[in-house]
């Protein structure tokens, strides 16, 4: 077996893992988005890095959710240039899209305008960065370029090339306006090889459906409903 049937095994064998493959970084920025930050604490497993939730809120009382537009909520980025527009508006509305499902498959009714027992949602994409597709695959796969991945990983925070997003959202009364709930979370691509490192939004939008199945699922157990379907990673 020649040197590139050999790296291409390498690869095919990577690709038998999970379809997942990003890690929460600590190192959280606030955008701005939700105002006042003072009240988040730290999450834990399955929660967002920074977290609140109010105390005392009857969460089975609320049986709908209004849930806004996904934003790309730059703050002062909005200054410098970013995400092409066209990309950024195929990522907010994936993202949209992946949270709605999460919540009907939880068997949550969405509604389009506020009423008793609402709640409104209101999520802002704070940090998007895509992955750079060959650059990713060589430093995943070829153990020099590993090291200096690692080394850029303990410098940045980051490993090199991999998708980069943050989020921040929250969970109001939608006739009241009460803040319930809110959290801010960031997360980068890992260099386990998947089929998401072979397009440049595939590891990202891996960490939209994590958000995603993870919101969801907490919002059920908190309404401490019998139905909740844990998600898988």
């Amino acid at each position: 077996m020649n040197r590139a049937r050999i790296y291409l095994a390498a690869i095919l064998a990577t690709l038998m893992v999970g379809c997942s493959n990003t890690t929460r970084d600590r190192n959280v920025d606030y955008s701005g988005f939700l105002g006042d930050y003072a009240m988040l604490e730290k999450g834990g497993s399955g929660q967002a890095e920074r977290r609140y939730v109010r105390p005392d809120t009857d969460w089975a009382s609320y049986s709908k959710i209004l849930l806004d537009p996904v934003t790309l909520w730059r703050g002062d980025e909005s200054k410098r240039e970013g995400t092409p527009p066209h990309d950024a508006q195929k990522m907010v509305n994936y993202f949209y899209a992946v949270i709605k499902k999460d919540l009907q498959e939880q068997g949550i009714e969405m509604v389009s305008a506020p009423g008793s027992g609402t709640l409104r949602v209101q999520v802002a994409i704070t940090k998007l960065d895509e992955s750079h597709v060959a650059l990713d695959l060589i430093s995943s796969v070829v153990p020099v370029a590993l090291v200096a991945s690692g080394l850029e990983k303990v410098i940045t925070g980051k490993p090199s090339f991999v998708g980069d997003a943050a989020i921040e959202l929250k969970v109001t009364d939608a006739l009241s306006g009460e803040l319930l709930a809110a959290g801010v979370d960031r997360r980068v691509g890992g260099k386990l090889l998947t089929p998401s490192h072979f397009t440049s939004w595939g590891t990202v939008e891996d960490m939209m459906r994590l958000w995603a199945s993870h919101g969801s699922y907490n919002l059920c157990m908190l309404q401490k409903r019998t139905s909740c379907q844990e998600p898988q990673s």
